[in-house]
């Protein structure tokens, strides 16, 4: 017979005799259901929309211009059929708002309610004939034409009026007019001696003055509120292979090129006075916040607007983009892609965050922030989209997309507008 040894039963009697934690065992018993619902809760919900997703394309040829609002895409549409039209569709959804016929347009701005389409000269023998551009000003929210008149705007001249720069058979800017941006009343006129350039500039973002240059340097200020002169004089400008001009504050910035070498000379805008001119080889100068920056083979410096009293200088960076509030974007080269690229203080001229590498463009994003956009190494047909915050420098993913003709596409917070092939294409950001 064969003995199997149980132990000590008396022990075992006496264990299984133990009393039951039962507050014990309610509270892990909750535990397990809770853990049960929240697994069950997770895999019913919805997967979060991704980050970076395309909502529509349509139809862009080359010559089409292209504007956006933050609810409205504008588009100047070429048809062999007809006449050019001004297209209106919903940024989000891509549904048709509205079409006006208005024939080519090469410049679309939309301002205060109103689209400005700035089209080319109408042949003689037209009904409206005009010998240079024109602009038309739509409604907004209908595409109603509220007024049309000859000349052309310009980007800063738009208030609670529009400043039109009428043009000659030669040209050569003839006249200046201030008309009303809705009803298109005129509020001055004058006729003015024939210039090759003219500006506007603003004080405290409101538009102050506007000034003339002839292709002989004879400049002239005018008041914009009432086209009166305030001041004339000459200023180098001739005898180059090009010139040009800008306003930075009220400060006015003459940009003159002849052969390789780039020269820059700062004038105050009220009475033409040079102020100071920038004597090293510069590539560009442009407005860097509350300074004025020169870029070239030496460097990146800001200067102080009224004396050029260089203020801070990055030997390290040759090519400068301000990118507003106080915030410049600094790179070794032109190419960004190729570059280190850093996000700087306009201010100071210091680094905020890390370099950025690999950009190979870069568009307006949610208020206090830049969307930059690069092409993927693997695959090479993904563009991918990164959030840069402008306050601390900070780098945030938010995925990829079908590759993107990076270097012209357009951002307004939330969304890109880029050209693929024969369309253009709404991505929606964030």
């Amino acid at each position: 017979m064969t003995l199997i040894d149980l132990g000590n039963a008396g022990a075992a009697t006496e264990a299984a005799a133990a009393p039951v934690n039962l507050p014990r065992l309610r509270r892990l018993a909750l535990a397990v259901l809770t853990a049960v619902g929240l697994a069950a809760m997770t895999a019913s919900a919805p997967p979060a929309p991704p980050l970076v997703r395309p909502l529509w394309t349509t139809a862009l040829q080359p010559s089409d211009a292209v504007a956006v609002d933050g609810r409205t895409v504008y588009l100047n549409r070429s048809s062999p059929s007809g006449p050019a039209e001004v297209v209106a569709y919903d940024l989000h959804t891509g549904r048709l708002r509205w079409s006006t016929p208005t024939g080519d347009a090469y410049d679309l701005r939309p301002v205060g309610g109103v689209v400005l389409a700035t089209t080319g000269p109408l042949p003689p023998g037209s009904a409206a004939f005009s010998p240079g551009p024109r602009t038309i000003a739509l409604d907004a929210a209908t595409g109603t034409r509220l007024w049309q008149s000859a000349g052309a705007s310009s980007p800063s001249s738009v208030g609670s009026g529009v400043l039109l720069a009428e043009t000659g058979q030669s040209g050569a800017i003839t006249g200046l007019r201030l008309v009303g941006l809705r009803d298109g009343h005129q509020v001055w006129r004058r006729s003015i001696t024939p210039a090759e350039e003219w500006t506007t500039v603003t004080e405290g973002g409101r538009p102050t003055s506007v000034v003339t240059v002839t292709p002989t340097g004879d400049a002239t200020v005018y008041g914009y509120d009432d086209g009166a002169v305030r001041h004339r004089s000459r200023i180098p400008w001739n005898g180059v292979y090009s010139a040009t001009f800008f306003p930075v504050g009220d400060q006015l910035v003459v940009i003159r090129t002849a052969s390789a070498q780039t020269a820059a000379a700062i004038y105050r805008a009220a009475d033409l006075r040079r102020l100071w001119r920038s004597d090293e080889l510069i590539g560009s100068v442009t407005g860097c916040g509350p300074l004025i920056c020169t870029a070239g083979v030496r460097g990146v410096a800001g200067r102080d607007p009224a004396t050029g009293r260089q203020i801070w200088r990055r030997d390290d960076m040759r090519f400068v983009w301000d990118l507003g509030a106080d915030r410049l974007l600094l790179s070794a080269a032109a190419n960004l892609a190729s570059s280190t690229t850093v996000l700087v203080d306009a201010a100071t001229g210091r680094t905020i965050g890390r370099p950025l590498g690999g950009q190979e463009a870069f568009v307006a994003g949610p208020s206090g922030s830049l969307i930059l956009l690069r092409a993927t190494g693997k695959p090479e047909d993904r563009t991918a989209v990164n959030r840069l915050d402008l306050a601390d420098g900070r780098q945030t993913s938010l995925g990829t997309v079908d590759r993107l003709a990076e270097q012209a596409c357009q951002g307004v917070p939330g969304y890109l507008l880029c050209p693929r092939g024969a369309a253009l294409t709404v991505t929606a950001v964030g």
